[in-house]
């Protein structure tokens, strides 16, 4: 396991994002605590390892957000995107706040992002980069 992974709870033989443990101890793979979420932005810490982010600011999800700006896991390490994708990608299933792998998934590193809080009441907040680096996919 990769030093971003290490020593983080484990559910199912896995480590656990810090963005998909509850705070009450909860620990599930397929979904993005919006409390963590939001925890990630305005405290500027990691989805995957909970610690301070810097840059350059990585963003992982489907390739259809990649095209469209707006990723539902939080802000990453670049090593800690790199170190998830590596091990959830391969074995598929329900990982890093999604209940269906997508079918393919992208990473995208940028300067900053901007929290996207929801239009409704009990909805899941979103994040847009703000100065895109570079864009890549991962099979």
């Amino acid at each position: 396991m990769s030093a971003a992974l290490a020593g983080r709870p484990e559910a199912g033989g896995l480590a656990v994002p810090f963005a998909c443990e509850d705070d009450d101890g909860t620990l599930d793979h397929s979904t993005v605590v919006k409390r963590r979420a939001i925890r990630c932005a305005l405290s500027r810490i990691c989805g995957i390892c909970g610690e301070t982010l810097t840059r350059p600011i990585a963003f992982i999800g489907a390739e259809a957000e990649a095209a469209d700006g707006m990723f539902a896991f939080p802000p990453t390490h670049l090593d800690c995107a790199e170190a998830a994708l590596d091990l959830f990608v391969p074995i598929g299933g329900s990982h890093l706040g999604r209940a269906e792998p997508p079918l393919r998934w992208s990473l995208v590193t940028t300067g900053g992002f901007d929290l996207v809080r929801p239009a409704r009441r009990g909805g899941t907040v979103t994040f847009r980069p703000n100065s895109v680096l570079d864009t890549r996919a991962y099979d």
